[in-house]
């Protein structure tokens, strides 16, 4: 049995199904074994509250599966390439990709994002200072106040994944840098929840879950739930939030008509250290499929 791998391009809000369930069955059919090789389109679509927001993201990914090994460290392993585009109502994101599970508990990510401020809805929305408080209210009285303009981001996300029978251990961490072309202020980060320091900034973000494989079907097919913990710091603002949650991942199974790979997800959770939102519930819930060329 393998740990699960990431089958979604984006991250974060766009990453939320990091969770994803090839847990091979035992004695599961030869047949259902994935593919050497596969060109896959993917489409997520995410919904989140605290703060509020939607986000559609397509991508296109090459993906290679490595033959396995005797040895449990050298299954499940594989290497792919990709590139996706999605959109919410503040900005575009564009992004090139590539992940790499050279052994079972090691996943390995890089990706370049390219993102396309609106100049609405909280895009580039600018606050005096790190001290500023940037909840709901604050960010509603600001409206109008928004700048287009454009923004880098360079992501890296090493995993350590552990499977002890049923459970997974899951530790996701995110080196987050930001290149943005507004002037030098605080400005308003949608996905992380915080502020940047305008021209650049640096993110790290951890999450540390623990979920139990409550039912296994043919292929990706899984049901997973249990509880995680994340911490998110931006390092020039000096802030910090620590969350609690529980997450519920689950893939009917491994193909509905045309659709590979279908996948439901949910997140209640809450901020337990957070400027704006400590003790507020959070919620994220998703919907994705693959589609096989």
């Amino acid at each position: 049995m393998n740990p699960p791998r990431i089958a979604a391009p984006f991250r974060r809000l766009t990453a939320f199904f990091a969770i994803a369930s090839a847990l091979p069955a035992s004695g599961a059919d030869p047949s259902a074994e994935p593919k050497a090789v596969r060109t896959t389109l993917t489409t997520d679509l995410y919904a989140r509250a605290a703060p509020n927001g939607v986000m559609l993201s397509v991508g296109l990914v090459r993906h290679w599966n490595e033959t396995d090994g005797d040895s449990a460290l050298l299954r499940g392993r594989y290497a792919e390439l990709g590139a996706a585009v999605g959109s919410n109502p503040a900005y575009a994101q564009a992004s090139a990709f590539g992940e790499w599970v050279p052994i079972a508990p090691l996943q390995l990510r890089a990706q370049c994002d390219l993102l396309g401020f609106y100049g609405k809805n909280g895009a580039l929305l600018q606050f005096p200072s790190a001290s500023s408080p940037f909840g709901d209210s604050q960010v509603k009285a600001l409206s109008g106040t928004e700048q287009s303009g454009v923004g880098y981001r360079l992501l890296a996300m090493p995993v350590l994944r552990l499977l002890l029978g049923p459970v997974l251990l899951r530790n996701e961490t995110d080196l987050a840098w930001y290149r943005l072309s507004g002037k030098e202020g605080w400005y308003y980060e949608w996905e992380y929840d915080t502020l940047l320091a305008g021209k650049s900034d640096f993110i790290v973000s951890d999450r540390f879950a623990v979920l139990a494989r409550l039912w296994h079907g043919a292929g990706e097919s899984a049901l997973l739930a249990g509880p995680a913990y994340e911490v998110t710091h931006a390092a020039k603002a000096g802030l910090t939030r620590q969350r609690v949650e529980g997450i519920v991942f689950w893939s009917p199974a491994e193909r509905l008509g045309s659709i590979a790979r279908p996948r439901l997800l949910a997140i209640l959770g809450v901020n337990i250290e957070d400027p704006n939102r400590e003790g507020e519930v959070f919620a994220v819930t998703g919907v994705g499929g693959d589609l096989d060329l």
